[in-house]
């Protein structure tokens, strides 16, 4: 008898050990989203992990067996880019959130990882925003306004909270996260807003360790890198703007030392963000400087193929280049060179705003002196082309079938009609108005 408990004891231990966490997730209000998929973060590369359709108001998941303990990424809403951040440290996961505001909003009922995460998230932000209101307070003020032992309170229940929830974490994964999370608060208030900026700037990595493998499971060492860069330094002088990012970036370089995987994540996310505001210069300077002097291992061509794909109709860009018929001969728009400005504009004769704005735009242009307009009529046959260009014979009329998969728009990543790009004599793109309005505006006499 005693014999047979031992084996059931031990049988049932063993389903235990090879139980597989779950992992379910409530949007309150649902608000339409229908599907969700996990993925597994690991600096910044996302890993697919499953995908799950709603059932009975909620998204659940069977996390697979061995699955490695770190930050994993809810995505909920693919078009507009929501998405939701929890740790997994083989424990089953339940969580509700409202999806318009997903860190403020999330209660989870089980999983202490996250429990607790969140509960100090809420909380040092509260009491940060408390501390940061009398530094503003200080600094905006022109006469002291003896805030000092107020501040000292306020800095003193701060730092008091950071180790309350460091000492809770002890032996979970969600302790590395709040040690790096810990902001450096100067002791004294600064007087101005250089001082402030300054400290903070200095102190900005003081806990963060990029060699360790348990924050390499996350994204958290890319997000401090994208602040650091991006919003601790910054103006509104473009020139200044760009000199402040290369000093940062180089500084940055040097905190994380040889460490060339996780260099490699930091600089590709870094080289991603700034490709996506059309920075140029810096692009050119991350690669020149940074990113191609990496181990061949930890670089890709594939990766700087889709860098150059994102810059390709950027501000400063050279056009793309596209053949044409000019007068009945056959040339590119790079052999263009009688105009000192160039319109290109995508158009359909199906579209009707196209057809307000064309004619509008054919009068502001036909007695421009130095303008070209190009105009790419993205259709599926030629039938109204060809009966619109009548009224258009000023313009060179480009001829656009298979629409939107027509090589010319998907080379200048065009998704509505009317749209416009602005190019110089050389033909790089110096503008590219969202509106007919913004196109007049360009081009208005100077008074």
């Amino acid at each position: 008898m005693i014999k047979n408990i031992v084996l059931a004891c031990l049988f049932l231990a063993s389903i235990t050990m090879h139980a597989q966490d779950s992992l379910k997730v409530k949007i309150s209000p649902n608000n339409g989203y229908k599907w969700m998929m996990l993925y597994k973060l690991s600096g910044a590369k996302q890993q697919y992990v499953a995908n799950t359709t709603l059932e009975n108001d909620e998204f659940n998941f069977v996390i697979p067996e061995n699955s490695e303990p770190g930050m994993y990424r809810l995505f909920y809403d693919n078009e507009n880019g929501g998405y939701f951040d929890v740790i997994y440290n083989q424990e089953s996961i339940d969580v509700t959130f409202n999806a318009s505001s997903p860190e403020e909003t999330a209660i989870f009922t089980i999983s202490e990882e996250n429990k607790l995460y969140q509960s100090y998230l809420n909380s040092i932000e509260s009491q940060q925003l408390k501390l940061d209101s009398i530094q503003i307070v200080n600094i905006n003020s022109a006469e002291p306004k003896g805030l000092e032992k107020m501040y000292q309170k306020r800095l003193e229940k701060l730092v008091g909270l950071q180790d309350y929830f460091e000492k809770q974490a002890e032996g979970k994964l969600a302790q590395e996260f709040i040690k790096t999370n810990r902001k450096y608060n100067s002791p004294i208030l600064a007087i101005s807003i250089d001082e402030y900026l300054k400290n903070m700037e200095s102190h900005f990595f003081d806990n963060v360790d990029f060699n360790n493998k348990k924050l390499m499971n996350s994204s958290l060492l890319v997000d401090k890198s994208m602040e650091y860069v991006f919003y601790i330094n910054s103006s509104d002088d473009v020139e200044t703007q760009e000199n402040l990012r290369k000093k940062s970036i180089s500084e940055l370089m040097d905190k994380i030392g040889d460490n060339s995987l996780i260099k490699s994540e930091i600089l590709s996310s870094l080289l991603y963000a700034l490709a996506g505001q059309e920075e140029l210069v810096l692009v050119d300077h991350v690669k020149e400087n940074y990113y191609n002097k990496l181990p061949e291992e930890f670089k890709s061509t594939k990766f700087l193929t889709t860098i150059n794909d994102l810059l390709k109709t950027a501000i400063g860009s050279v056009a793309p280049n596209f053949s044409l018929k000019e007068d009945g001969e056959s040339k590119d728009l790079l052999q263009l060179k009688d105009a000192e400005n160039y319109i290109i504009t995508f158009w359909s004769t199906t579209c009707s705003h196209c057809l307000k704005e064309i004619p509008e735009l054919y009068a502001d242009t036909k007695d421009m002196e130095n303008v070209k307009v190009i105009a790419i009529a993205l259709e599926d046959d030629k039938f109204g082309f060809d009966h619109h260009i009548q009224d258009l014979p000023n313009w060179i009329n480009v001829l656009g079938l298979k629409k939107w998969e027509n090589q010319i728009a998907r080379d200048y990543d065009v998704h509505s009609t009317p749209s416009y790009f602005v190019l110089d004599k050389d033909k790089k793109i110096i503008a590219k108005p969202e509106e007919l309005e913004d196109v007049q505006e360009f081009f208005k006499p100077e008074e």
